[in-house]
């Protein structure tokens, strides 16, 4: 079977697109596929961490995820939209698992991100004048990631593809398996919710929310 012609992309011709790589990857091409983790890791982890806030299950997801985008590679049917791809499944194992554990009614310690923690390589100890400025970033961002949390399971997933991940309305349409406009109630459903709960809080005071939403 003659594997399919993929577009390069233009301006650089040395760098194989997604689309590609995953289909060689389904024909055994193991370099391809570690090339494809390398692009892809960080933002999948991020994402896994932002939902659980624990290092241990956001590696543990990231690695089931490309799992299952190396399991079915051969299957897979090129079409310029890999991560649209990556985010419905990436979605499904996070959302299915705060599923699972919600069902247990257990809870995991939250953990300091990795990314963001005092005294890494990536990140020096903050000075004594930083420290006051550094505590309020954090408090407005736990704040945030609270309401966020506490949105009902679909709203949060749209919330999260559009205001964290970026995605464009369609792509989040493509991984809901929903229409442009559903997404669009989703989202507006989520802006009002979050600005409902920060309203009624020191935070979303201190920003001018007031209680009538956006």
């Amino acid at each position: 079977m003659t594997p399919p012609t993929l577009p390069v992309p233009a301006g650089r011709p040395d760098r194989r697109s997604d689309d590609e790589l995953l289909v060689l990857a389904g024909q055994g091409d193991v370099d391809a596929f570690a090339e494809l983790i390398e692009r892809h890791q960080g933002p999948v982890y991020r994402y896994c961490w932002r939902i659980f806030r624990n290092h241990h299950t956001a590696e543990d997801l990231t690695q089931e995820l490309f799992v299952k985008l190396f399991r079915h590679a051969a299957r897979y049917e090129p079409a310029g939209h890999f991560t649209t791809y990556m985010y419905r499944i990436l979605t499904n194992l996070c959302f299915d698992l705060l599923r699972r554990r919600k069902r247990r009614k257990t809870t995991e310690t939250a953990q300091l991100d990795p990314l963001l923690s005092e005294g890494t390589e990536l990140e020096p100890v903050a000075s004594d004048a930083d420290f006051d400025a550094a505590l309020r970033r954090n408090e407005a961002k736990d704040v945030v990631r609270g309401a966020i949390e506490a949105l009902p399971s679909e709203v949060r997933k749209a919330v999260e593809l559009r205001e964290i991940e970026g995605l464009a309305y369609r792509e989040i349409a493509e991984v809901l398996s929903l229409s442009v406009n559903e997404v669009k109630v989703l989202l507006h459903r989520g802006r009002k919710l979050l600005t409902r709960t920060l309203a009624r809080t020191p935070v979303g005071r201190e920003f001018g929310l007031g209680p009538g939403g956006l």
